[in-house]
C-alpha cells in the first residue's frame, strides 16, 4: 500500500471513532478527489458515505464503462471490480449494472451465483468501449429507469437510450434526480426503497462536476446504509442536478489503483461478510493522470 493510503487508512480510522464525522476531501488523481463522511440518520442509526469528486472540465479525464465479454456465452463473466480495475488499468472502478442470473446465497455461505469467471448478462441497455454489451429491455427490471450516457458530454437521461456518438453506458436506477428535481418511484418498486448499501452517480447542470457515492450498509454499529430519499438530500447537497442509482446490496463496491494493484475504499458486504467482494458484470471506470508530486 502506497504511504498515502497509509495515511489516509488512519485518517478513516480516527474518524471512524467518533459520528457525524467527515474527513476533508483528499486528491486521489488529477481531477479527482475522496472524502468520507460517517452521519447519523434521524432514526439515530450510523451512515457511512463514500465520495468521489469528479472534475470533468480536466482534459484528460474520461469515464468508461467495462466492455463486454463473451467468451462464456452471455454478455460478461463475472469478476470483482477489484480485478475490473486493474485489468482495464482505469484508476476508479465502482460496480454498475443489474445482472443476472443471480442467487444472493446463504448467510457466510459459497452457493452464491455468479462466482468470478461465471457468466452473467445485464438488465437495460449498456455500452462498453463502443461496443453494444446489452440492448435496451424495458420490461426486464422495473428499477432500471435511466441511462448515463458518456460520449462528447455525460448526461443522465430518463430509459434506457442515448444519442448518436455515445461511446459507453450504463442503464440502471432508480432515477434519483432530473434537472433537479426528485423522480417518483414506481409504485411497485416502494417496498424496495429502504435502507441498504447503494452505488450512485451524479451530474452538476453545468456539466463540470460529477460524483460517485457509495454507502456502506446492513452492518449495525458501522453503517446500515440509505435509501432512495437519502440519496436524493444527499445528491441536492453536493450540487447535483441529475443523479441515478446503480446496482447496490452486496454488489456495492469502491476501488482506486494502488500502484499496479488495487485497494478498495468502503466496506462492501456479501452473504453477510463484512469485506466479501461480490463479483459483478460490469463497472463504471474512471481514467485520470496519477499525481507524480504524491510519488504515486
Amino acid at each position: 500500500m502506497s504511504v498515502w493510503l497509509a495515511a489516509l487508512a488512519l485518517a478513516l480510522a480516527a474518524a471512524g471513532q467518533a459520528a457525524s464525522t467527515t474527513v476533508p476531501d483528499r486528491q486521489l488523481f488529477d481531477g479527482v478527489t475522496y472524502r468520507e463522511e460517517r452521519r447519523t440518520d434521524a432514526a439515530g442509526e450510523p451512515m457511512v458515505i463514500h465520495i468521489v469528486t469528479l472534475d470533468l472540465t480536466r482534459p484528460r479525464l474520461r469515464m468508461g464503462v467495462t466492455p463486454p465479454d463473451r467468451s462464456r456465452g452471455m454478455e460478461y463473466v463475472a469478476h470483482t471490480v477489484r480485478d475490473a480495475l486493474v485489468a482495464n488499468h482505469a484508476q476508479v472502478a465502482v460496480n454498475a449494472s443489474y445482472f443476472l442470473p443471480f442467487f444472493g446465497g446463504t448467510p457466510k455461505g459459497s452457493d452464491y451465483y455468479p462466482h468470478t469467471g461465471e457468466p452473467v448478462s445485464v438488465s437495460g441497455a449498456a455500452i462498453g468501449a463502443g461496443r453494444v454489451a446489452s440492448p435496451v429491455e424495458i420490461d426486464q427490471d422495473l428499477r432500471v429507469s435511466a441511462i448515463l450516457c458518456l460520449g462528447r458530454r455525460s448526461e443522465i437521461r430518463a430509459g434506457q437510450r442515448c444519442p448518436a456518438g455515445t461511446r459507453d453506458a450504463i442503464a440502471a436506477g432508480p432515477h434519483l434526480l432530473h434537472h433537479g428535481h426528485a423522480v417518483p418511484l414506481h409504485r411497485s418498486l416502494a417496498a424496495e426503497g429502504g435502507k441498504g448499501p447503494r452505488t450512485a452517480f451524479g451530474l452538476s447542470a453545468n456539466g463540470r462536476r460529477a460524483w460517485i457515492v457509495v454507502v456502506d450498509g446492513r452492518q449495525k454499529g458501522y453503517s446500515m446504509g440509505a435509501d432512495n430519499a437519502a440519496l436524493v438530500t444527499l445528491f441536492r447537497e453536493l450540487g447535483g442536478s441529475d443523479a441515478m442509482s446503480f446496482d447496490g446490496g452486496g454488489s456495492s463496491t469502491l476501488a482506486i489503483a494502488d500502484g499496479k494493484s488495487a485497494t478498495v475504499l468502503n466496506r462492501p458486504i456479501h452473504t453477510g461478510i463484512p469485506g466479501r467482494e461480490r463479483p459483478v458484470a460490469n463497472e463504471l471506470l474512471v481514467y485520470a493522470p496519477v499525481l507524480l508530486a504524491e510519488g504515486r
